[in-house]
């Protein structure tokens, strides 16, 4: 800048102009210096009354529980009543069920019964009941055979149809079928044996496992 253009404006402050009662920090960057100004007061101001309130604040809820909370009590108890609408109504409209077992044998007498049976006996389709499975008797297994069906057996690929949260459940179900004797004579086994008592022990554990991990969650 110009001494001209400082002579004409002498009051006016240029970028890089240093101030004499400033107090320049011992470090500098690019020919570029740091002065020490002091932080503005109501900066500071806040700070000191934040820095009182979290001494204050801290050991009488946190610690010494000393201030009264029945509000939060209020509102979690209102919380559950209202959880525990929603959860009625979603039963209600068949969307959600608490037992997926029961709901999976209601949905397995809707879609499955024509060709498993009544009690999965068997008829067009394999015998449920017993220890041979043809595409295998855990989880993944079933799943997988209700999703994309057996076009060689005739089954149709129910996926698509059922969705998720169905085909879950009706598998749910299938897995206790196993050693369930059904009234009548079921068809003659098909596929390969299995060890189902230690299939079905492993299911059961996993099922166990899931559900403490659960409650332990609702707990925390």
């Amino acid at each position: 800048m110009s001494d001209k253009h400082r002579d004409n404006k002498p009051e006016e402050l240029l970028p890089g102009d240093f101030i004499p009662e400033q107090e320049l920090l011992d470090h500098e960057y690019d020919g570029i210096q740091e002065a020490d100004n002091p932080l503005p007061k109501w900066w500071v101001q806040l700070f000191l009354i934040c820095v009182v309130f979290a001494v204050v604040y801290t050991p009488l809820v946190h610690m010494f529980n000393l201030l009264p909370r029945d509000y939060l009590k209020r509102d979690m108890a209102k919380a559950a009543l209202l959880a525990e609408q929603r959860e009625a109504e979603l039963v209600a409209s068949g969307f959600y069920d608490k037992d997926p077992v029961a709901a999976g044998k209601k949905y397995f007498g809707t879609f499955c019964v024509s060709c498993h049976g009544a009690y999965g006996e068997g008829g067009i389709g394999p015998n449920l009941t017993d220890n041979f499975w043809i595409h295998g008797p855990d989880e993944v297994n079933i799943m997988n055979t209700i999703v994309n069906g057996v076009a060689a057996k005739g089954m149709p690929t129910w996926g698509p149809i059922l969705g998720e949260r169905k085909i879950k459940m009706i598998t749910a179900y299938v897995m206790t079928l196993w050693n369930s004797p059904p009234p009548a004579a079921g068809k003659k086994a098909e596929g390969e044996p299995y060890d189902m008592a230690t299939i079905r022990s492993a299911a059961t554990n996993a099922a166990v496992d899931t559900a403490a991990a659960g409650d332990a969650a609702k707990k925390m």
